[in-house]
């Protein structure tokens, strides 16, 4: 055999080169024909100087020893195992074993002898470095709180740090050796124990796996991101398994309870009555509800990354995208705008009223502003219907107001009628028949007046009673003979008070009937004097006096008189629901006291 056969055979050429052993190939004579450097070390020579050459002339000293064993294997075909070898220059300390191995023919011909040299003392080395390091790690995956593991590949526990051990109250010796699947972190569900078992015989046959798990506790369970791992040798086949977990409890619960309060807001928002639509700063839709989609017709995939000038009228859009603009530079919530009509356009074209508000979301990238958006067509149309109503009742009470004031013209026209014809019949009546119709003459012109200051405040429910009384004392100063003889002082009336029609007419004829009396019988014979007239608010009343300095009659009484005018004082007091008081002292004295009647309201 060719010594390149031998390589060949062996495989030596590349190989043996970077192996930690010392590797070698002798022919049949004994000679090199291959050596890789670390025995041309140990033999103290280099590679070229060993090749062709006997191992007598490299190792004269070992000859007697080494000789004998290789023609042994040689000439036996048997190999020798793991002896003793001498070194020639390294290390004393060193121990190196050796091992002769008969390379054989098809026909189990002996044609070369492989000489391998292993230095136990580093591979010693070597093992001891290694258990160091896997204490090190050891150590570090126990201070670790995450699972780690070993398996053999048929799912067999050889170890695992030290936390879930603890956490699970257990220690090594109640799971190492037993099937991984079957330990006690999963014999409280069989549906995850059979899920780790298939995840055992994937790795096995070289996948990874990784899933969430329930892994039972002493006292709970927690949930785990668990993966196993296959690990192989520099052969490529899987030589152990790594199972690890970190417990993610309280993330799941986290997620959980997000996903709750996601899936309420969720119902909250889609439930609303009205349509909510988020946009983010680019005035994109990022969020809309189910009524958005049922007043404008679009679905929710039809919406979401559209801009929201989609639902704006095309003809507004250009000075939307404007105030869009404007309102990102300063950005405040806003509310229902009502001072101007608007309309939003569905996917049909149709266009609908509506109110909208905007709520500013701060540091939301996803929705800038939040817009309210409410259908008003119910309330447009039931404005209208109101607005309807208001112009056809506007009209019937301004026919009504037309109505009335000229009732009141014909009530003052036919009432200055009766007047005048009272008037001219009392120019051919004598004695007391003229005063009789000259009072009553006074009376109608009284009623006459009402129904005047009514006409003209174009108030048909109240009247000023503070211009009625002033006008009221002018016409019967005027209706008098000699009326300058008697000073009226109206300072002290309180303009405000406002009187209804059914308390006003009795008053003015009550004022009408107690002037007349004073200036009749007060000043006798043409007697000069002053009469006052003052209207005040007091406690919730109006109190009207009415105060003269002239003579005083000690036997004249309210309702007591002959006179008719005197009679009816105390029917005028009634209808206005007064009281009345008689005070004679520097003259006499009229004080009446009454409440406006609230059964009417000033229009």
């Amino acid at each position: 055999m060719q010594p390149s056969d031998v390589l060949t055979l062996l495989g030596l050429s590349t190989l043996a080169t970077h192996l930690p052993n010392g590797i070698a190939v002798l022919d049949t004579d004994f000679r090199y024909l291959f050596i890789n450097p670390t025995l041309a070390d140990f033999n103290g020579c280099s590679v070229q100087d060993h090749l062709h050459q006997h191992v007598t002339d490299i190792l004269p000293h070992l000859a007697g020893t080494i000789v004998p064993m290789l023609t042994k294997v040689r000439d036996s075909g048997i190999a020798l195992v793991d002896f003793e070898l001498t070194p020639h220059t390294t290390a004393p300390e060193n121990h190196w074993l050796g091992s002769y191995l008969p390379v054989k023919n098809e026909q189990q011909q002996v044609v070369a002898i492989a000489v391998i040299a292993r230095n136990q003392t580093r591979e010693m080395e070597i093992q001891q470095h290694r258990q160091r390091d896997l204490k090190r790690m050891k150590q570090v995956l126990d201070n670790m709180f995450a699972f780690v593991g070993i398996l053999q590949p048929d799912g067999t526990l050889l170890d695992a740090n030290a936390p879930p051990l603890l956490l699970a109250g257990i220690t090594i010796d109640d799971v190492a050796g037993r099937k991984f699947w079957e330990c006690f972190w999963w014999l409280h569900n069989q549906a995850d124990a059979e899920l780790i078992e298939a995840a055992c015989r994937r790795a096995a046959q070289g996948y990874t796996s990784r899933f969430d798990v329930q892994a039972k506790m002493k006292d709970s369970l927690i949930i785990i991101d668990f993966m196993i791992a296959p690990v192989f040798d520099e052969f490529g086949v899987v030589q152990f398994l790594v199972p690890s977990g970190i417990d993610i409890t309280r993330r799941k619960r986290s997620e959980q309870a997000l996903q709750e309060s996601e899936s309420r807001f969720r119902k909250v928002f889609d439930s609303a009555a009205d349509a909510l639509i988020a946009v983010n700063a680019e005035g994109e839709i990022t969020l809309a509800n189910k009524r958005a989609e049922q007043m404008f017709g679009y679905s929710q995939a039809e919406l979401l990354g559209r801009p929201v000038d989609l639902l704006v009228p095309a003809q507004a859009r250009p000075n939307h995208h404007q105030h869009r603009h404007g309102f990102m530079q300063h950005p405040t919530s806003r509310p229902m705008a009502q001072r101007q009509e608007l309309f939003a356009q569905r996917k049909d074209g149709s266009l609908v009223p509506v109110e909208i508000g905007l709520t500013y979301l701060e540091q939301d990238p996803k929705a800038a502003v939040l817009a309210t958006v409410t259908d008003v067509t119910v309330a447009v149309q039931a404005k209208q219907h109101l607005q309807s109503i208001i112009d056809d009742k506007t009209a019937l009470l301004h026919e009504r107001e037309l109505l009335l004031k000229e009732i009141h013209h014909r009530v003052k026209n036919n009432l200055q009628i009766v007047s005048s014809l009272l008037n001219l019949r009392s120019h051919n009546a004598a004695g007391e028949l003229k005063d009789v119709l000259q009072d009553s003459q006074l009376r109608i012109r009284t009623m006459a007046l009402t129904h005047q200051l009514l006409y003209e405040q174009k108030n048909f429910s109240f009247i000023p009673l503070g211009a009625y009384l002033r006008q009221l004392s002018l016409l019967i100063r005027q209706s008098i003979l000699s009326p300058d003889l008697v000073h009226f002082d109206l300072d002290q009336i309180d303009d405000e008070p406002q009187l209804p029609l059914q308390q006003a007419i009795p008053c003015g004829l009550l004022v009408t009937e107690i002037l007349t009396n004073s200036i009749k019988h007060a000043f006798p014979d043409g007697r000069s004097g002053r009469i006052q007239m003052t209207l005040k608010q007091l406690d919730g009343q109006l109190c009207l006096q009415l105060s003269d300095n002239g003579q005083i009659r000690r036997d004249f009484s309210l309702g007591q008189g002959n006179s008719l005018g005197m009679q009816l004082i105390p029917a005028f007091l009634a209808q206005m629901g007064a009281q009345a008081e008689l005070i004679k002292s520097e003259g006499t004295s009229y004080r009446i006291r009454f409440s406006v009647n609230t059964g009417a309201t000033p229009e």
